[in-house]
């Protein structure tokens, strides 16, 4: 029997977008409606009344497959879109399982749509196999792009460009990173950074956070005689555990060393000294996913993606770099 899998194969898009157009849904263009109909007749093509009475039923839900992480990021983040979609007339059902438990949970739901956010390096066929039968769209965000979704990245290179320069330009030169060091892009985009501002580099100014001896590697570098000035981390949990070893090496922040980190959040100005940072908006990230995941029309089942620029949010632990006699 013909499915609308076979039609949108034949037609080049995706089945929701097959289901709208045979549905004569407006958010699908004319001519694409047209296109697409005339390859059902073509295929004899015969409607599966149930699921198309399933088609028509919006539940105005979302389902958000959200990753088991701690940290401020992660709780903002979704609080965020979880606000963003009640202005909008949805809410937002979260499931922190695997992507493809969560995936198939949401088919049995019936959600309108999903919104994924991607820390995996790579998904499972089961994951694919639950999201080619979901009947909305899916938006991918945060980490790679999957196909058969849209996708809304973050300029991470961009944000770490930002965090040397601006130390650069308050003089430091000796600049230390702390953070997950097998984050490439992250690691490679600071390296990049230390390089076009003619910044010393030290093999040693390099912290590992998943180091078994992390914790001892950063009092060593704060012990040295030549040791930095600056510090970019790469996340607000590695700097929990440094805040420790610079109250334990006597490190005050601006004073002996100044701190930028990655990812803004609104406890980073709760500190007695509140931390420059570094990232994207997460309002900016809120609006834009749901700009795409819920926007009024579909053309031609075009495929969004866009990039969130960051920007770098100045407070109390940079100064610029005063050399003592």
């Amino acid at each position: 029997m013909i499915t609308i899998k076979d039609i949108a194969r034949a037609a080049g898009v995706n089945h929701s977008t097959v289901s709208r157009a045979l549905n004569d849904d407006s958010r699908v263009s004319a001519a694409m409606r047209e296109k697409i109909q005339t390859i059902a007749r073509q295929m004899n093509y015969v409607p599966n009344l149930a699921a198309k009475k399933l088609v028509r039923h919006n539940t105005n839900f979302i389902g958000l497959i959200w990753p088991p992480k701690e940290g401020l990021f992660f709780y903002n983040m979704s609080v965020r879109l979880q606000q963003e979609g009640v202005k909008r007339g949805y809410r937002v059902v979260q499931i922190t399982d695997s992507p493809a438990e969560a995936m198939q949970a949401f088919n049995q739901f019936g959600v309108d749509h999903v919104i994924f956010w991607n820390s995996y390096p790579s998904v499972s066929a089961a994951f694919t196999a639950e999201r080619e039968r979901f009947r909305g769209e899916v938006l991918t965000m945060g980490g790679p792009e999957l196909e058969g979704t849209h996708w809304l990245s973050i300029d991470r290179r961009g944000a770490l460009l930002k965090a040397v320069h601006h130390l650069s330009g308050l003089g430091h030169r000796k600049i230390a990173y702390a953070g997950v060091l097998q984050n490439k892009e992250k690691l490679s985009s600071f390296m990049e950074g230390i390089a076009e501002c003619k910044c010393d580099y030290r093999p040693e100014y390099l912290l590992g956070y998943y180091d078994d001896a992390f914790e001892q590697e950063a009092e060593r570098l704060l012990r040295m005689e030549n040791r930095p000035t600056a510090i970019v981390i790469d996340s607000q949990l590695c700097l929990f555990r440094l805040m420790r070893i610079f109250r334990k090496c006597d490190v005050k922040i601006p004073d002996d060393m100044s701190v930028v980190v990655y990812d803004d959040t609104p406890e980073m100005e709760a500190f007695e000294i509140a931390f420059t940072t570094v990232g994207p908006s997460i309002q900016e990230l809120a609006v834009k996913a749901w700009d795409i995941i819920a926007r009024e029309r579909v053309e031609d089942a075009k495929r969004i993606e866009e990039v969130v620029q960051t920007s770098l949010i100045q407070r109390g632990s940079t100064r610029p770099l005063y050399v003592r006699d």
